[in-house]
């Protein structure tokens, strides 16, 4: 079979090929091709198309992740303008949400609430957000903590416009087939992944079949932070992300 993935996350595909092939996980053996939800932006913003007026933008969060380079890297040489304040902005771009420790170190949190206030003021501006990673949970050091879909839901509830790249958009998996699979009949292709609202609805709305996985994954965790068994939880989604396949795991044995 063909092995495409499909990341939700703001490295280019170079740079998430690089990455994953230190887990040992290499392009041309353990899968075909990749496509992410930062090389789908990128590609937009590399050509000034962003669907939104104006080319200045303000960076909620931290620009890129574990460097202090304050433009996000798929804005570099572009013709958008990274200002200082929301107040000179056309747009906000959402980085990854960290707080700010009293030494000045930036950390990760489990809570949408501690983000709040922020979001409230970013949506009160009225400018339209862009969010390049819709996964709203990361697992970080065995952490699942708040990322960047998290921040846009919250914009969105509370009034404010959001433009997405990625999962759960079925864009991106246009995308994917158009550019790596053009001649595979959508009922050739399965979507494989971990997360309903993402990958699962993603795929459906795109009219793929979806196989959800458990163990690891961010469903095991909001089971497991909800203590609702699978049923109930599938209970609590929209028909269009419940899985037409359940398995425990992706592979027999780790993947990394």
């Amino acid at each position: 079979k063909r092995v495409y993935i499909l990341s939700n996350t703001t490295a280019t595909n170079a740079n998430a090929e690089k990455n994953y092939a230190k887990k040992g996980v290499i392009k041309g053996v353990d899968y075909t091709d990749i496509l992410t939800s930062g090389q789908y932006a990128a590609e937009d913003i590399q050509a000034g198309k962003l669907p939104i007026k104006g080319n200045r933008y303000y960076v909620f969060g931290t620009a890129n992740f574990k460097s202090t380079n304050p433009i996000p890297s798929l804005f570099e040489g572009s013709s958008y303008q990274c200002v200082d304040s929301l107040e000179e902005a056309d747009f906000i771009y959402c980085g990854i949400p960290q707080l700010t420790d009293e030494n000045g170190e930036k950390y990760d949190s489990v809570k949408i609430s501690d983000f709040a206030p922020m979001v409230k003021e970013l949506a009160a501006s009225g400018k339209t957000l862009v969010c390049a990673n819709p996964d709203k949970r990361a697992n970080e050091g065995g952490r699942f903590v708040v990322r960047q879909g998290s921040i846009a839901e919250l914009y969105e509830e509370l009034g404010g416009k959001v433009v997405y790249y990625g999962k759960p958009d079925p864009r991106i998996f246009e995308a994917l087939i158009a550019r790596y699979c053009p001649e595979v009949p959508k009922d050739k292709i399965v979507m494989i992944g971990d997360t309903c609202t993402t990958d699962i609805l993603g795929a459906h709305r795109a009219g793929i079949e979806a196989i959800l996985t458990i163990e690891g994954g961010v469903t095991e965790y909001l089971m497991e932070k909800h203590q609702n068994g699978f049923a109930e939880y599938l209970e609590t989604l929209p028909e269009m992300a419940r899985p037409d396949e359940v398995w425990s795991r992706v592979s027999e044995e780790p993947l990394f």
